[in-house]
């Protein structure tokens, strides 16, 4: 397969994408110094000249693989997320108008004329849904080297687990042929460290973001965490993380009461990534404040393997069931895990409204729908679906459906306030 038919397409709705994105999110906080690191590692990911340079090694298509073993096998994971309208176009071609944006754009990182990322990488392709199987097979037939991993979609089938562990095993020979590096103990055990300490550092975060409540806005909080995966150096990151959590402690801005009562909503659904925050954005926007957000991204920082320190089991054991215990993709034919960790949001409370968030063509989240609308209905939370693609041109639309949805929130919190008097 070529992709010359896409010589034509520019590049430049890519880069104004991305460069918009950023600066609205450094305009919102540039009081904040320590947050500039993160910004401009984003910026550092998504840049063309930097694009055309890089050779990763192993590439990883979504969240779905539990990166230690990347990191055990000497090479650093170059995730590909998607969250791009530019590389959206790169792939018109090659796929269904009506795929889900988020494999259109992968595809369009991967098989375009601007930059060849999978010259020489071995591409990992969690089978998380059937677009995901056709990207891999687009992949390899053109030419690249790639590796599937088959999620076993029911965790209660007694097999679950030995099916995940033979595809993890599959997977950590994969990568020890393609780097030349051995999972020994040793590896695995400084590959959980360095992880570990992101993740309790970002959970760290997430922390002080709600002790420090209306200091930083949803949206660039989400982008911090999001530059997890844009970082080509996970302990610089963690250092510069460590920063920022110790001076948004530190700092003693007031914050105004009009922006402390903002409504607070839960964020769940599709995972919004950067460079596309146009939903994050139009919450802002309109009043409402994002209080947490839930997407399997984000659910991986709670999935430690270090709560085994104490077990006889061995790192790798640690690493892969820690991971498929946690992993709320939409892989699963039940989402237990998502669904417990709703549960966990409504437990902490604070949470006024859900923005349930649907990518076309994300059809995995609609089954779950109804589930959470029972869940939230018993505490009387409004539950708002709202499904969008990567184009910008729905926005007013959304913003009037959005508006009409915090209007709702407005009188609900009225009806509480003279119920308590």
């Amino acid at each position: 397969m070529t992709v010359n038919h896409q010589k034509n397409k520019p590049a430049s709705s890519y880069e104004s994408e991305y460069m918009d994105t950023l600066r609205t999110l450094f305009n919102e906080n540039s009081q904040i110094e320590a947050i500039r690191y993160f910004l401009n590692t984003t910026y550092l990911y998504f840049k063309q000249e930097k694009m055309v340079r890089r050779k990763p090694e192993v590439i990883v298509m979504g969240t779905s693989i539990p990166e230690e073993l990347i990191y055990a096998a000497g090479a650093k994971p170059f995730w590909i997320l998607g969250g791009s309208l530019g590389t959206v176009a790169w792939s018109d071609d090659l796929v269904p108008r009506d795929t889900d944006p988020v494999s259109r754009s992968m595809l369009g990182f991967l098989l375009n004329d601007h930059f060849d990322l999978g010259a020489e990488a071995l591409i990992i392709v969690p089978i998380t849904c059937d677009s995901s199987r056709k990207m891999a097979y687009l992949l390899s037939a053109a030419g690249k080297k790639v590796v599937t991993v088959d999620i076993p979609p029911e965790k209660s089938d007694p097999l679950a687990g030995l099916k995940w562990r033979g595809q993890m095993e599959l997977l950590a020979e994969k990568l020890t042929d393609h780097t030349g590096r051995r999972l020994s103990k040793k590896n695995l055990v400084q590959a959980t460290q360095l992880v570990e300490t992101a993740r309790k550092l970002m959970r760290d975060f997430i922390q002080v973001c709600r002790q420090k409540e209306g200091l930083i806005s949803g949206a660039l909080r989400m982008a911090v965490l999001n530059s997890y995966y844009y970082t080509a150096d996970l302990k610089g990151w963690c250092g510069h993380l460590r920063k920022l959590n110790l001076e948004l402690l530190a700092n003693r801005q007031v914050i105004s009461a009009a922006e402390q009562s903002k409504p607070k909503i839960l964020l769940m659904g599709s995972p919004v990534v950067l460079p596309n925050y146009k939903i994050p954005f139009l919450i802002g926007d309109i009043g409402l404040q994002i209080g947490a957000t839930l997407d399997s991204s984000i659910q991986k920082i709670y999935a430690s393997s270090t709560q085994h320190k104490a077990s006889k089991r061995d790192p790798f054991t640690a690493i892969i069931e820690s991971h498929y215990r946690y992993d709320c993709s939409a892989a699963y034919a039940q989402n237990e895990m998502f669904y417990q960790s709703a549960c966990w949001h409504l437990e902490q409370g604070g949470i006024e409204g859900v923005v349930f968030h649907v990518l076309k063509g994300q059809i995995e989240y609609d089954f779950e729908l109804e589930r959470f609308e029972q869940l939230f209905g018993q505490e009387a939370i409004p539950v708002f679906r709202l499904e969008t693609d990567y184009q910008y041109q729905d926005v007013e639309q959304l913003r009037i459906r959005m508006e009409a949805f915090m209007e709702m929130l407005a009188h609900h919190r009225y009806r509480e306030e003279k119920r308590a008097v």
